[in-house]
Order: C-alpha cells, then structure tokens, then sequence
C-alpha cells in the first residue's frame, strides 16, 4: 500500500524539470550551407526542450552526421567529411561539427526542349537559365524549372506542361544532368467576357475590360481587371473564374461574378497635426449615381486655421479606371496667425492618365474671396484655368524603399476674363525616397519651387501667395509664419517660394524610426524683405496602422529669430 502512495504522489505532483544547456557550433561551411545545415539538424531543433535529457541528446548527435550531409545535396555536394564530437556533462554539452564539404558536383549536360505552338514564339525563352559547367543546385533547378512553366502559362498557354523532367547525379563520375521537355500546348485566347450583376450598364462595364476577344490570353490581365473592378468601389467581391470546360477552339470565355457594394459610405474622423491643430471631418460618399457609373463626395473638415465644405460629381469617361471629369463647389474659412477670411469655389476637372505613370489635368476654377492680410482688407474675383501634371510611383511597401513624387503646375488669370487681376503662377514640387544599407537607412529628399507674375503683391488674395513654415514646408516655424513681412512686421506672403529639405533616417526596432533633418526655405517678395530661414531637428517615425506618423523637434532660425518646436503629422510620405 505505501509503494502504491509514493508511485501515486509521483505520477500526479508536478517535477521542475531544467533544459539541458546545449551549445551547437558547425564551422567549415558558407553562410548559405550553413543555414540549410542548421535547419536540417534534429538536436538544433530540440535542443530548447526541458524534456531534453543526455541520452535523448546522444541519439540525436548520432544522427547529426546524416543530416548534414542529406542538408548538403541540394547543393551539390555529395561527398562532405563530417567530424562530430560531444563534450559536456549532465548540466551542459558543446556539440561540434567540422564540415568539409568536398568538391561540388557540376553540370555535364543541360537539355531544355520546349514543344507545341511554344516553340515558334519568339516571346518566349528557349533557353534554361542552368549551364554545363555551373554547380548543381537543386533549389535552382526548381525555381527555375516552376518560373519558366508559369511564365508559359501567363503567356497564355494554359495547357502547359513537363512530359519528361529528370535530374540525375552519377556519382562515379560526379557529374549532374538535366533533362527537360516542356510541351507548351496550344496558345489559348480570350472569348467572350459575361459580368453578372444588375446595378450597372453593361455596356458601362465592358470598358473595364482592357483585351478583346480574340487576343492571347494573359493571366495578369485577368488579375488587373479583377483589381480594377475592386478599386472602382462598386463592388464589394470580385471572382473571375477561366471557363475552360468551355472552350471553343482556342477561346476560354470568362465569367466575372460581381456583388454590389452599398450605394453610400459615411465616414467620421479625429486627426491632429501642428499646422492645423485639432481636427474633425465628416464624410459621404455615393459610390454610383445611376446606371452609368457615376460617383458623388461631400466632405466637412474643421479646424482653427481652415474649414471647408466641399462637394465634388465625377463623371468616368472611356476608360473608367484612369480618366474621368469632374465638377465641384467649395466654402471655405481660413483663420490663421497671417491671414483670416472666406472663399467660394466652382470648379470643373478633365483628369487623364498619361504613360509612364503620369497624371495630367486641365482645370478650370471660378472663385470670391474675401480677406484681411496685415493691413489690407479686399476681396477678389478669379476665373483661373490651369494645367497640373502629376507622377507618383513607389515599390509599394509599407516602409518606402524607392518613391518619388513629381507634381508641375501652370495657371493664370486675366482682368479681360472675369477676373479682378492679372497673374501668371508656375509651381513644382519634387520627393525622393531612397533605402540602402539592406532597408535600415533612408534619404528622404524633397524641393518646392514657385514664382508668380503680377504687378503687385497686394493684388493677390491669399490663396495665390505663397506662405511658409510650418510641418511640411519649414519645421521649427508655425504655419504660414514665414514670408515676406510688411512695415507692421505682419507676414503677407510673396509672389515666390523656395523651400528645400534632406532627411536622414534610420530603422530602430520593428516599425520605430529615428530621423535627423534639415530643411531651409522661405517665400519672397522683390518689394518686401524676408531672409532664408533654417530649421534644424530630430524625430521619431512610426508606421502605424492609419499611416505614418511623424513626431519631429526642429530648431527653427532666421535672421535673429531663435526658436524651438514641436511637430506632429499623420499622413502619406509621397
């Protein structure tokens, strides 16, 4: 009976049990063999378990020497010496293996065919990218062997496929061979495109489509057209389905099936930066008016220095995704430290998108404006057309790698055309973002340029002078602190700008980031006097899940004016 207690109490009482302190060293070898090596090894994987006792070790040790050699063949190398020794005592055992790797095994032949309706199209690669010669690496082998299959079948023969793939190593002659036969079928071509839904025109919805029937068919063409029709927000799911089973000849109809979206999205938001304080907007949008595919926005922002109330109709036009005409209305009231007073806007948009990435729009804007900047008080009257070209492109990643945005703009008024004044404004604007050091290191670089035409500043309302300072033009200044001042020592403004900004910034742990900058700019006037202006700082970046954010301390100077300031901006960084 008391033996049966203690086995009892044994079994059921929890024992600490302790890891075994295991140290694993493997020398000899590249960093990518290496790698594989660790990842092959049994005792690397288990040698973090407080299960893990001395017997259990030597077993695993033993089986070390197979391992590495099996984690060496996909590299060539079949005839690896392994030395293997096991030192320690029950508390803790170094375990070490000295690789000699051997020499490698190489190609002695490659034989790649491609057969079928393949063969005779010169967009196709013919060749293997493994040459005689060239060490075997069977990671290579597959990688390539899968890249050249699916870029046959994005080509659009989709019944592409290996009738012979062989891989062989003799080891009495050390020698690898390739043997491959990819017979590429028959290159298939797009037939006729059936969307179902029931909102939109069809006819509307056929110039999503960017192929006709009849050309070759192309997977990422689908995969556009699947992205286009999501991007457009008339439809919450998207599912193209290659009917295949339906094929006549050489033509696959496609079958899009398309779940409406709502009709309406209401929106609230909270934001903050420094140049505008507090922030709160309301949103709406009608994701389709009618059948033909038109959208409406109205949005509220308010803040201290400026509030709007903006509604905007857009037309598509051919092709939807890209070019369209637009109509808006706009109130604003502005309320800052240099200038106070509202602005009624009308305007209307023709947006095209142009090649290599380009964006132009020709517009057309009918604006009232009544203000007080310094000691002047108007108003005005503006009927401005304008041109505007725009580029942005970016690797797409959350933490921007390479980006550049390149925006050029042209527009004028005439006293002959409705207009209170004549003036001629050129404005550009140019960011680059560049990584190096493996993505830990950036350079964020940006420069804006204007210069406006008019007899007199004052002649201006503000919205056609230039002002700077502030978190996206000069850090360590207020917003629109910084131009040319008046005889009260007041900013008005200038008829030019110039500001320019290099930042240095560094990755610090997960989606933190430090940052030193230094930006340097002003706007100017020939007839008043304002001096370049410096700011000089530091920050903080945080990748966070509504966008980037920016908490930067910049010293600001110009002239004698000494100062510190702080700056935090939520938003895109092109």
């Amino acid at each position: 009976m008391r033996q049966l207690i203690i086995i009892l109490v044994w079994a059921l009482c929890p024992i600490p049990l302790y890891a075994l302190d295991v140290v694993i060293k493997v020398d000899g070898l590249e960093t990518k063999l290496k790698e594989n090596v660790l990842a092959y090894l049994s005792v690397e994987r288990e040698r973090q378990r407080e299960s893990l006792n001395a017997a259990r070790l030597r077993l695993l040790h033993d089986k070390a020497e197979a391992e590495i050699k099996a984690a060496l063949r996909p590299f060539g190398y079949f005839k690896p010496t392994v030395t293997a020794t096991m030192v320690g005592d029950e508390q803790g055992f170094t375990l070490s293996y000295h690789v000699e790797p051997g020499p490698p095994v190489k190609l002695s032949d490659v034989n790649f065919q491609l057969i079928g309706d393949g063969a005779d199209d010169p967009q196709l690669t013919k060749t293997f990218p493994m040459s005689v010669g060239e060490v075997l690496d069977q990671t290579h082998y597959e990688q390539s062997k899968q890249q050249m299959l699916a870029e046959i079948i994005e080509s659009g023969y989709l019944d592409a496929r290996y009738i012979q793939h062989q891989l062989r190593v003799d080891l009495q002659d050390y020698t690898a061979s390739i043997q491959l036969h990819l017979d590429s079928g028959k290159r298939l071509r797009f037939g006729d495109v059936r969307m179902h839904q029931d909102i939109l025109n069809p006819d509307y919805l056929a110039r999503f489509v960017p192929f006709n029937a009849g050309e070759p068919f192309s997977q990422e063409t689908l995969l556009k057209l699947q992205s286009d029709l999501i991007d457009s927000e008339y439809f919450k799911q998207v599912e193209v389905v290659t009917r295949r089973d339906q094929r006549e000849g050489d033509r696959v109809p496609i079958d899009i099936n398309l779940k409406p979206n709502k009709r309406n999205r209401y929106r609230i938001g909270l934001g903050y930066s420094t140049d505008m304080g507090p922030r709160l907007t309301l949103d709406w949008k009608n994701r389709r008016r009618g059948r033909n595919g038109h959208r409406m926005r109205s949005e509220l922002q308010i803040s201290k220095p400026l509030s709007t109330l903006s509604t905007e109709y857009i037309v598509p036009l051919q092709r939807p995704t890209v070019d369209f005409v637009s109509f808006g209305a706009s109130l604003e009231h502005f309320d800052s430290d240099t200038n106070t007073g509202n602005r009624a806007l009308l305007s209307a948009v023709h947006s095209v998108s142009l090649s290599r990435g380009w964006r132009r729009s020709l517009g057309l804007e009918y604006s009232y404006e009544d203000f007080e900047v310094g000691e002047q008080e108007d108003s005005s009257r503006l009927l401005v057309p304008s041109i505007t070209w725009l580029r942005i492109k970016s690797d797409g990643k959350a933490y921007i790698q390479r980006g550049k945005r390149l925006e050029f703009r042209l527009e004028g008024a005439s006293e002959s055309l409705l207009s209170t004044t004549d003036f001629f404004q050129l404005y550009s604007a140019v960011k680059f973002i560049r990584g190096f050091g493996e993505g830990d290191w950036r350079v964020l670089n940006r420069l804006e340029l204007g210069a406006t035409w008019a007899d007199d500043l004052t002649e201006l309302p503000p919205s056609k002078r230039f002002f700077a300072g502030g978190d996206n033009t000069v850090r360590g200044f207020g917003y629109q602190d910084l131009g040319p001042r008046d005889q009260n020592d007041e900013v008005i403004g200038g008829r030019y700008f110039a500001v320019g900004s290099v930042e240095l910034e560094r990755r610090i742990s997960g989606k933190w980031s430090g940052a030193l900058f230094l930006d340097a700019g002003n706007a100017f006037d020939p007839d008043y006097d304002s001096e370049t202006a410096f700011g000089l700082g530091f920050g903080a970046r945080w990748r966070s899940p509504v966008g980037p954010v920016r908490i930067d301390i910049a010293h600001g100077r110009v002239d004698d004016n000494r100062q510190w300031r702080l700056h935090i901006v939520v938003g895109p960084e092109l």
